[in-house]
């Protein structure tokens, strides 16, 4: 998240920062983009930049913030809503992922997220959202079951960006994998 200074500037001087940023982090991997450009796009001194954010994963994390949808807690959210039913709350869950994924705004951004997201980023996320699993914890709800769902949530997310799905291949994989889920592979409906 940016340090305190970042939100002392003016409204117009902080907007154009995130719109560097967002356009940045849209336009190319994490691994790709550089502090250099991002000070030249958003006429800051570098020694600015560095008063802002802690490193460019700070930066990069303050989008996906902004930009994204924690689609975990948008889970546990809708997994509140359907009174713990998670048959349902998977239904609901995969067509609300699909249109926040396909929105033009954020699309990039998740490409970019899950195509090239690493283990170096994989750790530094997790450690600021350590509060996730505690919550799952806190529903009740069997991790190890929690853990298997969000592998193949993630999976499905990550091969609609590699092999160019639309929106309805993309639930049509996502209510294929639902019912294996539901129904186990063996006995599932191909």
């Amino acid at each position: 998240m940016p340090k305190e200074v970042f939100f002392n500037l003016s409204d117009e001087k902080r907007e154009k920062i995130i719109f560097v940023l967002k356009e940045e982090f849209k336009a190319k991997p994490f691994q790709k983009v550089n502090v250099k450009e991002i000070v030249e796009k958003a006429e800051i001194a570098r020694g600015s930049f560095y008063q802002y954010f802690e490193n460019l994963e700070d930066a990069y994390f303050t989008i996906l913030e902004k930009e994204t949808v924690d689609i975990h807690g948008l889970f546990m959210k809708i997994f509140l809503l359907k009174d713990k039913n998670l048959t349902e709350a998977l239904v609901e869950y995969g067509k609300e992922i699909a249109d926040i994924i396909f929105d033009e705004n954020a699309y990039m951004i998740y490409k970019n997220r899950y195509l090239y997201w690493n283990e170096d980023l994989n750790r530094s996320w997790e450690s600021s959202h350590k509060h996730q699993e505690e919550l799952f914890q806190d529903m009740s709800m069997d991790l190890e079951k929690i853990h298997f769902i969000k592998s193949i949530v993630h999976s499905l997310i990550e091969r609609l960006f590699r092999e160019s799905w639309n929106k309805e291949q993309f639930i049509e994989k996502y209510i294929k994998h639902l019912n294996w889920i539901e129904k186990g592979v063996i006995y599932g409906n191909c």
